[in-house]
């Protein structure tokens, strides 16, 4: 099971411990998104070799990083049926113009493909041991 993460929490604790705490952040995050996505030969790399990357590509790395993570997220939607309204391009503009508005969108639409992993996997279990779902 994946746990969901809360928006606001990222927000200020990022914000208060000067964006150290985002870096543990964006590492569960990522493999949330490798566990939603599993299956579609995109794997992400580890968070903390994004950051590096990103620093040696002057925010370059962080840009392409962002987009691929929320078309993942976009095209996950379809796999769990879920309407995912926010894309790859979306999620660029508000990268370049407001960060914070990107990220919040990414971990909201990561949580609803946690909301619907959790159930495929609750079933799946419940299936295979022949008991009810809860």
């Amino acid at each position: 099971m994946l746990k969901k993460q809360n928006v606001a929490l990222y927000l200020i604790l990022n914000f208060l411990t000067f964006g150290i705490y985002g870096l543990f952040f964006w590492y569960r995050w990522t493999e949330n998104v490798n566990a939603i996505c599993d299956g579609d030969e995109k794997d992400s790399a580890n968070y903390l070799l994004v950051y590096i990357l990103d620093w040696f590509s002057c925010g370059i790395y962080a840009l392409v990083w962002n987009y691929q993570q929320a078309e993942r997220l976009y095209q996950a939607g379809d796999k769990y049926g879920i309407q995912m309204n926010q894309g790859g391009l979306f999620i660029l503009m508000f990268r370049i113009f407001f960060p914070p508005v990107a990220n919040a969108f990414k971990i909201i639409n990561a949580n609803k493909l946690i909301d619907a992993y959790n159930s495929k996997l609750t079933a799946e279990v419940a299936l295979q041991t022949g008991m009810p779902e809860a």
